[in-house]
């Protein structure tokens, strides 16, 4: 299921077939790495894809959504978003290899556009590896305010982005 569209992406649900590229990229210790997330089983995929098919953003709950190319449909990434009761959680990240092209601030800015549309009032949430300059100047650009540096004596820091002033 299609949940938005850009001028050259896609964000929408995953496929089944799709689950051994993602088993893939998932343990490509880049991604392992800055997600700090240990060894992926093709089962944990296929649970993840088959718990995220048909499931758009306004649905509660936390879904993983394929980043695709508009044309080809090929994957660009992933975009993790979870809805609770006072705000979404903010995940994604971008293939290695399409990195520095744009893409995440193309898809979130979309993204955060149909929040912003469909849930005026409700913040949005990121938590990004403390070394993960790329990412955090993204948040920074997006809008996103740096509110921790560090919490629970974990690498991560926490940037949230208010509803009433996206």
């Amino acid at each position: 299921m299609e949940i938005l569209t850009t001028k050259r992406l896609r964000m929408r649900n995953f496929l089944p077939e799709e689950k051994e590229e993602l088993c893939r990229l998932y343990n490509d210790p880049d991604v392992k790495n800055a997600m700090h997330w240990g060894k992926t089983e093709d089962g944990d995929v296929s649970l993840l894809i088959g718990k995220s098919l048909g499931r758009t953003p306004l649905d509660s709950g936390g879904y993983h959504y394929a980043v695709s190319f508009l044309k080809s449909d090929r994957l660009v990434g992933e975009v993790y978003l979870e809805k609770k009761a006072d705000c979404f959680l903010l995940g994604y990240f971008i293939r290695k290899e399409r990195q520095g092209k744009g893409y995440a601030f193309e898809i979130l800015s979309a993204l955060l556009k149909k929040l912003d549309r469909d849930f005026p009032d409700i913040n949005v949430e990121a938590i990004v590896d403390r070394e993960n300059e790329k990412s955090r100047r993204l948040l920074k650009k997006l809008g996103f305010h740096n509110d921790i540096y560090q919490m629970d004596n974990t690498p991560y820091v926490l940037y949230s982005l208010y509803g009433s002033i996206r």
